[in-house]
């Protein structure tokens, strides 16, 4: 660096100098260092320049290898006005750490402005001064990518070798004051009860933000380093794909890359996996138990959410629904019935005829549904007490045959050891005759098949550890009910997601009068009353039992309907109608309205007084009904979807 050449003022009397200096706002580092770079530049201008001097000073904080800083474009705004004598800097480090200080640099040198960097030795001055800059920020570079490296390497070694380097801890956990291991650590004894009722939810419902309701409930906390106070959805799915919920802490699980557009480090999936450490101690779940609910969840979850213009769109639901939101189906093409159905809050209609796809728009009340198929459990679950024998039964057949799982357990280890001894075959057969291709075929099948038979050890360890606890009677199931529907509003989305889990199917059709009149729907929904009880998919039987299949009608039938067979029967009894009138408390042509009405039924040989209409209608009272009429409209059913019987 040349201090031989002098420094000169452009208007002859004042030097104008612009200092830059820079931390990196990490943790150790305090504001004191920018003055200490503010003091070190003015000694080294008092070392060349005797006269006055005019300082202006951009000390900012921020990463030297970001390119986007906003003080990097007042820098060369400044530099490109040419008005200041002088430009330093600790070292070139301080304006950026990368060659890109050298272009700014050489603006300054062509618009006569020198540039000094003393630690550096950088001057432009001397006439090396490029080829020196150079070199400097191979050092800085370097110095980064060096100590980066070191540290990252430090810190797995002591990961793998002792479970050192720790992260914060999160909730459901305990890190003593002090403690450098997760041997260390121990589990938070109060957080047990509510993280098992949490997977129990997550198993049920398949929805995080349901977790988090109840997490917010209870009062759970959202650990002490969290920022946020009140769990969300994120919040819980975060906590339960961490693996050491498992009992297998992790680190490296993601990297970093560099933009060298902007300068930032981008963070990405490590490509090549995490590592992991096994700490028993800390396990709150099963590994196979808690992947296997975290695999129905994501697969849920896989096309939801923002989506990249090549992929697909979206299917399923996204968000959560009041009942028989995400359960009630429209029959005739297979899509949802969803909230808001013709401008009304309390209704339900068939989405498809929103997009002209579907042209059953006739609309229904979602809280008489819910009121209604909540009337029909307690009915059924009532009902059960007359086959308390035929249940107990079942259940006795289901307990046995649950105790006959031992000959499954026999299967899977006669295959195992089938498996083994193949395996030591071709070993032997490679070891003498080396490898071949036929040979690796055989390993490939040799490897699926130790997975297919992992698996299965996997689903009867699983099946042996939750047992469900059949109910013997009616009377027991509606306790089990009571229990899970204990604290929860009719309106809530707790109790909508029991009465989800209890109504397997729900599909909404329309009926007519056979004598006319108005389009009304109609609702088949089939009960599974065995799904309150946890595990009953083990036990197929009692299921099948406590299945129900219901006709729900969502509307109030006129008089003549609900009078016809007793209109019927006094006819019968050659009762003038004026008089059938005056006992049923109505009018003399609602008794020949019901006549005429009974007499169209034996016509068409019907039993029931309401026809299903499967095709849309060529003439109806229904203004809504005309969709089929407008020129968007063209019918297509959900893709897959067959309608089943009534």
């Amino acid at each position: 660096m040349s201090r031989s050449q002098p420094l000169v003022a452009r208007n002859g009397h004042t030097l104008r100098v612009l200092i830059v200096a820079r931390i990196s706002g990490c943790q150790n580092q305090k504001e004191l260092s920018l003055e200490d770079q503010e003091d070190h530049a003015k000694q080294e201008v008092a070392d060349r320049y005797d006269g006055p001097c005019e300082y202006t000073i951009i000390a900012t904080k921020g990463k030297g290898e970001r390119l986007d800083r906003p003080e990097l474009v007042e820098v060369e705004r400044l530099i490109r006005s040419a008005e200041f004598d002088l430009i330093i800097m600790e070292d070139a480090g301080r304006l950026i750490r990368g060659t890109v200080v050298v272009a700014l640099w050489g603006l300054a040198v062509d618009r006569g402005t020198r540039c000094i960097a003393p630690n550096d030795g950088c001057d432009t001055a001397d006439p090396t001064w490029e080829e020196a800059l150079i070199t400097a920020c191979k050092d800085h570079v370097s110095h980064c990518a060096h100590t980066s490296r070191r540290i990252k390497q430090k810190q797995m070694n002591r990961f793998r070798r002792n479970g050192g380097a720790t992260p914060l801890h999160t909730y459901g956990y305990i890190k003593p004051e002090g403690a450098k291991y997760y041997s260390e650590w121990r589990k938070d004894d109060d957080s047990i009860p509510h993280l098992q009722k949490a997977l129990h939810i997550l198993r049920r419902e398949k929805n995080w933000t349901a977790v988090a309701d109840y997490f917010n409930k209870h009062g759970v906390s959202t650990g002490p380093y969290c920022r946020n106070k009140r769990w969300d959805g994120a919040m819980v799915r975060r906590l339960f794909h961490n693996p050491l919920l498992k009992g297998r802490p992790q680190r490296g699980a993601r990297c970093s890359d560099k933009n060298y557009e902007c300068g930032r480090r981008m963070s990405k999936v490590n490509p090549a996996g995490p590592t992991y450490r096994d700490e028993p101690h800390l396990a709150h779940f099963d590994p196979d138990e808690l992947d296997a609910v975290l695999a129905e969840v994501d697969e849920k979850h896989r096309r939801l959410g923002r989506r990249r213009p090549s992929q697909a769109a979206p299917i399923g639901h996204g968000k959560r629904a009041r009942f028989p939101g995400q359960c009630a189906v429209c029959w005739y093409c297979g899509r949802d019935m969803v909230w808001g159905g013709n401008g009304i809050q309390k209704n339900l209609m068939c989405n498809g005829s929103r997009h002209y796809q579907c042209w059953n728009s006739v609309g229904f009340n979602g809280p008489l549904l819910t009121q209604k198929v909540l009337a029909a459990i307690t009915t059924e679950l009532w009902n059960l007490d007359g086959f308390n024998e035929q249940l107990a039964e079942l259940v006795q057949l289901a307990t046995e045959h649950q105790a006959d799982d031992q000959t499954a357990w026999q299967q899977l280890e006669k295959a195992e050891a089938a498996l083994e001894r193949e395996k030591t075959n071709v070993r032997a057969v490679i070891r003498q005759n080396g490898p071949s291709s036929l040979l690796s075929e055989m390993l490939n099948e040799l490897a699926q098949r130790d997975s297919e038979l992992a698996q299965w050890r996997r689903v009867l360890q699983l099946q042996s550890r939750e047992q469900p606890e059949l109910p013997l009677t009616g009377a027991a199931l509606r306790q089990a009910f009571e229990e899970a529907s204990c604290g929860l509003a009719a309106d809530s989305f707790g109790f909508s997601s029991l009465l989800r889990s209890l109504v397997s199917e729900c599909y909404v059709y329309v009926v007519r009068s056979v004598d006319g009149g108005h389009f009304l729907p109609r609702v088949k929904v089939k009960l599974s009353l065995g799904s309150i009880v946890q595990g009953i998919d083990q036990a197929p039987a009692v299921k099948e039992f406590l299945t129900r299949v219901l006709t729900i009608n969502l509307f109030e039938p006129p008089v003549r309907i609900q009078i016809r067979e007793e209109v019927v029967k006094q006819f019968a009894e050659r009762v003038k109608q004026r008089d059938i009138a005056a006992n049923l408390g109505t009018h003399q042509a609602t008794i020949q309205h019901a006549l005429r009405l009974d007499r169209m039924m034996r016509e068409r040989g019907l039993s029931s007084p309401y026809e299903i209409i499967t095709v849309p209608p060529l003439e109806t009272v229904y203004r809504k009904l005309k969709r089929s009429r407008n020129e968007r409209y063209q019918f297509e059913s959900r893709e897959g979807y067959q309608s089943p019987a009534l």
